[in-house]
């Protein structure tokens, strides 16, 4: 044994070792299995990724010491709009827009860049030492499993559980798609709200809306007041009227009009404002030249679309205030109103801003064509899983959280306008009657059509839609393999907090759907990783860490090259120059990937957000040298007994602590509590086997125990720190711990 550990060389030796073997339990009746999260194709592994990689790969390696034949499915994430945008930033660099090459040519240029990043992330997981079958890898655009996604959109429409509907959606103006309520973040600031005065028709009275977007009241179809206010008890079936366009509005009376918000009067617009959709559905609101009227038909609610797709006025804004940006016609707007004597006055107010979660562009409620999953009953059927037990959540507290959720499920817009993603299998003729099916040829069998002429539907599915059908279509499905028989459903799901909505519930509903089965038995839900100060990681910040800039190690001037390349706003590289430059005067040294392991471990507590330190970091590589050290010092000995088998009082000690320390670890293993077990590994072999039992055998000379005690420890210890301990054993037992 070299005199110094060097993690880099045995890490890289064993890490191909592993990507080149497959784990040998196959004859086992008994399974265990897991999915990994697939990860997007837009860049490398962060912090998060190799967080749960570590926990992941630890129970794979785990079970298999206990007998089972172990399946860790790997693949990776198209990732729809989040890689479109990657792509379409770097052609911007170059002058060239998606639409300048065409949908077939652009297209091509994603494919060449998933084939880059998923080469960086396959070399990353293999670098980690993840005990996964790369023959079995996956993408979710593949051909395999294109086929399930089509053929799971296929069946839930002809199950009419998919439907297209024109209903208001989440529009994010700059990249021109529906995005759900779940990529939307909400950005609390201060604003301002504008009291209107609308005329009343036939008089020379006014009523006073509050508004913290005049922008929308070419939009307008009625006003609101709650019946029980006294001061519009008697305006309640008048009109007022809008100004600008003298577009007759029903005053009408509502119980959703609080009281004390603004002046009590809440101008109603169905197009672009979510709650005022509601109350524009329940009263079937339509213009009828130029009077808004009410209906108790709900075939007639025509909401007004003010917005073209790029948030500019359309047709139906007058001039001057049409082919403007939304918030020029606000500006615009309010110095008219002003001019007209309407505009009352302008307060402060604290707003919540809806901002797309990928382009941070301000979002538009919008009505659009979109297609859509009914999910109530999917997720009464996934609710009944989690009641009875068939699946559980590691902590339980996560459960509530689930469950808030799950119970005011609206249906799930599916629909996405963009070009990379699984093509919506559905065609139009020219009366705009839809047809879906497997492929062209299916649908003029299925539907008689003959030689009519058909277009495909230009939208793709959204990535979530995919993603949710990933614990079995990864196995094989819709056909029987090996691995959807034996290790589907799977045992264990590792992911975080931040996708339950986005992912693990849709997997749930999906899989009860189409398999009549759970996806798995337990979810363990991890915190986030953050920097040390508690802030989320983000290239923004200047505070993201490359995983294996902590395994390898980094100069200060490479790190700060990395920190400062390709930042979206500019100025921010010097401020994250020089933060970088203040932390790590002599950029970050090389730890190895054992030692970020057991820091992960000890960081997996039950608590949302989890700091990240390097101090820890530096205890837990100090604690394989410490390792490396006791081997190096016991291999220096005579060989001694091949099994322990006690000869005095120290030797007694030992086995029995280790045995108390064996099962404590596997009860915390079993809980899922890493950090617990992480803990007893070190005390135990620090504190005890050799702060204790190695000195003692030193005094005494009766050092016959002390490889085959060694070797239980290595074993113990394997899935904590595999490469360490598969060097040594490898060294001085000349066999695999794994095999």
């Amino acid at each position: 044994m070299d005199k110094t550990y060097h993690p880099t060389e045995i890490e890289e030796k064993w890490a191909k070792i592993w990507s080149e073997r497959k784990l040998t339990n196959v004859n086992s009746d008994e399974s265990f299995s897991q999915v990994i999260p697939p990860p997007n194709v837009t860049g490398t592994l962060h912090m998060g990724h190799s967080f749960q990689y570590a926990i992941m790969d630890f129970y794979t390696r785990y079970n298999h010491m206990s007998g089972k034949d172990a399946h860790w499915q790997v693949g990776s994430d198209h990732a729809g709009i989040a890689t479109q945008m990657v792509v379409e930033n770097n052609l911007l660099k170059d002058g060239i827009s998606r639409s300048d090459l065409g949908r077939e040519k652009f297209l091509k240029e994603v494919w060449s860049w998933k084939n880059f990043s998923e080469e960086k992330i396959t070399s990353q997981i293999k670098r980690l030492g993840s005990t996964v079958d790369w023959e079995k890898y996956r993408f979710t655009l593949d051909d395999g499993f294109n086929e399930a996604v089509i053929k799971a959109f296929v069946e839930l429409y002809r199950k009419e559980k998919i439907y297209r509907g024109y209903r208001l959606v989440n529009w994010d103006p700059s990249l021109k798609t529906a995005v759900s309520d779940l990529e939307v973040i909400r950005q609390e600031k201060d604003g301002f709200i504008w009291h209107i005065k609308y005329p009343i028709e036939n008089s020379k009275e006014f009523i006073t809306v509050a508004t913290t977007r005049p922008e929308t009241m070419f939009g307008d179809m009625a006003i609101a007041v709650n019946p029980n206010d006294s001061r519009y008890k008697d305006i309640i079936g008048k009109k007022a009227l809008l100004p600008f366009v003298e577009r007759k509005l029903p005053i009408i009376g509502d119980d959703y009009v609080d009281m004390e918000f603004g002046t009590g009067c809440l101008k109603i617009t169905p197009g672009h404002d979510f709650n005022d959709y509601e109350i524009g559905k329940k009263y079937s609101l339509h213009d009828v030249n130029g009077e808004i009227k009410i209906s108790n038909q709900s075939s007639d609610f025509k909401p007004i679309n003010i917005f073209n797709d790029d948030a500019w006025s359309n047709d139906n804004v007058p001039e001057p205030f049409n082919n403007l940006d939304r918030f020029k016609v606000r500006k615009l707007v309010l110095e008219k109103l002003k001019e007209l004597n309407l505009l009352i006055k302008e307060e402060k107010h604290h707003i919540s801003v809806p901002r797309g979660e990928r382009s941070n562009i301000v979002i538009e409620p919008k009505l659009s064509y979109q297609w859509y999953v009914k999910t109530s009953e999917m997720a009464s059927k996934a609710n009944e899983a989690v009641n009875n037990g068939k699946i559980s959540f590691h902590p339980e507290n996560w459960i509530k959280t689930y469950f808030n959720w799950m119970n005011n499920i609206e249906d799930w817009c599916i629909s996405r306008q963009i070009w990379w993603g699984h093509r919506i299998p559905a065609w139009f003729d020219n009366d705009k009657n839809v047809y879906v099916g497997y492929n062209e040829e299916e649908v003029r069998q299925f539907y008689k059509l003959g030689d009519r002429k058909l277009s495909q539907d230009e939208d793709v599915l959204d990535t979530w839609f995919s993603s949710s059908l990933w614990p079995f279509a990864s196995m094989g499905w819709p056909n029987n393999t090996r691995d959807y028989d034996k290790h589907f459903p799977t045992s264990l799901l590792v992911t975080g907090f931040d996708i339950i909505f986005f992912w693990v519930a849709r997997m749930m509903m999906m899989s009860l759907e189409f398999t009549d089965n759970i996806p798995f038995k337990d979810v363990y839900v991890t915190g986030l990783i953050r920097d040390e100060n508690g802030q989320k990681m983000s290239k923004s910040k200047g505070n993201v860490i490359d995983p294996l800039d902590l395994v390898y190690g980094i100069s200060l001037d490479d790190l700060v090259k990395k920190r400062t390349a390709n930042l979206m706003q500019e100025g921010q590289a010097e401020k994250i120059e020089r933060k970088t430059r203040k932390q790590f005067p002599n950029g970050i040294e090389s730890y190895g990937t054992d030692a970020l392991r057991m820091t992960f471990f000890s960081l997996a507590t039950h608590t949302k957000d989890i700091s990240f330190e390097l101090s820890r970091l530096k205890g837990y590589r100090n604690f394989c040298t410490k390792i490396w050290n006791a081997a190096r010092f016991i291999n220096g000995f005579p060989e001694g007994n091949k099994i322990f088998e006690p000869i005095n009082d120290n030797d007694i000690w030992i086995n029995e602590e280790f045995t108390k320390s064996a099962d404590k670890i596997k009860r915390h293993v079993e809980d899922y509590r890493l950090d617990f077990a992480i803990n007893e590994v070190y005390e135990f072999f620090w504190g005890k086997f050799c702060d204790v039992y190695l000195e003692e055998c030193k005094k005494s000379g009766k050092t016959d125990n002390l490889r085959p005690m060694l070797q239980e420890i290595l074993i113990m210890m394997h899935p904590f720190a595999p490469f360490i301990t598969e060097e040594i054993h490898s060294l001085l037992f000349n066999t695999p711990i794994i095999e």
